[in-house]
């Protein structure tokens, strides 16, 4: 992958609160609301860090077979990247994703960060082709609006979808497709309360007045802004001074940039380049400037394309994941982070006796069992190591087998709320893993 007007935005935007709004929004927030937020209060403590990212679930699935490429990807592992969304997301696959991660950033006071990768013709025939027809998209983003409406997430919008459209296989007929497509939606997540991002390229690509075009074509000022560099390997000042001046002419909107792969800064090529190093790591930013955060939207170790040696797009290059890691330039102590885990049951057994199983690890020390602490009330009836075998946490998320628990404890008789608490490894604090009520005889 590389890297018309406001009425028209204003429009889509009554169009959504008319009939695309989620019913559990009571009123629709403006884009002035959204656009006056903080970058604080839009991204928190960050941007989420999933447990079963493609880094996470490469990590685990090449443990065996090639160590090396096993190692880099749990290194890139325990880094927040976006989550991409398209056609391979659809219907109950789509509420599952977007609710792992909009639940895990609740869950940790950070913002899940979501992609949208499915625009009709998207990259107009080229590695990354693909997409649906205009009302099947629209039918599939006005699913996601209704699943991230109130919740703490930011969208990245369509990469390439705008910058590209100066490339001679994108037609003038797709340009205005694609402007009516995108102010919807971006008029739509704005309703919903959730900053979205349009795409404006990178600093090489469009020239700041043509991209800025573009934008108000596609209803930036309807949405918190737009984003710059994503996939690609541009230095972070080169990226911020080339998006204060397109800000500056779409009315100062917001922005974020990609950082995933600029370590090295350009390689001489957007596919693959050989090079390059993982660059600085997410985190929010409060300059004075429009820049709201740096992002890792881009995966590191999924490949652009069949170019330098790489598989499909989106495919994992592991040979590509050990050398952005190798040559990483990240700007920041090695990231510290909360347990995760999961209650599987609680079940009441003989008087006074409550059996309570499920799993918990901590990528701070992955190879260390976490003390899970379990209590009714203000009273603690349980502490315990997470140290039994569970090979499918070992398979899914990669830190090996010894995070599960199943312990029975006494617990008095009635009806009763426990809730289970992994204490952290590191510094990134504990986690709550939740609470469950039975009766105990």
């Amino acid at each position: 992958m590389r890297t018309t007007t406001f009425m028209a935005a204003a429009m889509a935007l009554a169009a959504v609160v008319g009939g695309v709004l989620p019913t559990a929004t009571a009123t629709a927030a403006t884009a002035s609301e959204v656009r006056a937020r903080s970058s604080a209060q839009l991204f928190g403590a960050g941007q989420y860090v999933s447990p079963t990212s493609e880094a996470a679930k490469s990590a685990a699935a090449l443990r065996t077979s090639d160590p090396a490429g096993a190692a880099a990807a749990a290194a890139i592992a325990r880094w927040p990247v976006a989550t991409w969304l398209g056609e391979w997301t659809t219907g109950s696959t789509l509420t599952k994703t977007i609710t792992a991660a909009t639940d895990g950033a609740a869950a940790t006071g950070t913002t899940a960060v979501l992609v949208t990768y499915a625009i009709p013709d998207r990259d107009c025939g080229g590695y990354s082709a693909g997409g649906f027809d205009e009302a099947s998209y629209d039918a599939w983003v006005d699913q996601i609006v209704r699943l991230v409406a109130g919740k703490r997430v930011a969208v990245v919008v369509e990469p390439d979808s705008l910058a590209m459209l100066g490339d001679p296989r994108c037609t003038a007929a797709l340009g205005q497709q694609r402007s009516r497509i995108l102010a919807r939606e971006v008029a739509a997540f704005t309703a919903a309360g959730v900053p979205a991002y349009l795409d404006a390229g990178n600093s090489n690509w469009v020239q700041p007045a043509t991209m800025a075009a573009r934008l108000d074509a596609a209803g930036v000022r309807s949405a918190r802004g737009f984003f710059t560099n994503v996939a690609n390997y541009y230095p972070t000042a080169r990226e911020q001074a080339y998006a204060e001046r397109v800000s500056a002419l779409t009315g100062g909107s917001h922005y974020v940039i990609d950082t995933s792969r600029n370590g090295t800064g350009w390689r001489g090529t957007w596919c693959n380049a050989p090079g390059a190093g993982l660059g600085t790591s997410p985190r929010v930013v409060t300059d004075g400037t429009g820049l709201d955060a740096l992002l890792w939207v881009k995966t590191p170790g999924a490949s652009d394309g069949t170019c330098n040696g790489g598989p499909a797009a989106g495919k994992w290059y592991s040979a590509y994941a050990q050398a952005l890691v190798a040559n990483g330039v990240l700007g920041t102590a090695t990231p510290t982070t909360a347990p995760v885990g999961r209650i599987d049951q609680v079940v009441p057994g003989s008087t006074r006796r409550v059996t309570i199983r499920g799993w918990a690890f901590d990528r701070d020390a992955p190879t260390t069992p976490v003390t899970v602490s379990v209590t009714v009330g203000r009273s603690t009836v349980g502490r315990f190591a997470a140290a039994a075998a569970r090979s499918d946490v070992a398979r899914a998320h990669g830190v090996g087998p010894a995070h599960g628990y199943a312990r029975t404890i006494a617990v008095p008789t009635g009806k009763r709320t426990l809730c289970v608490t992994a204490t952290g490894l590191g510094a990134g604090g504990d986690t709550a893993l939740g609470c469950r009520t039975v009766t105990v005889r």
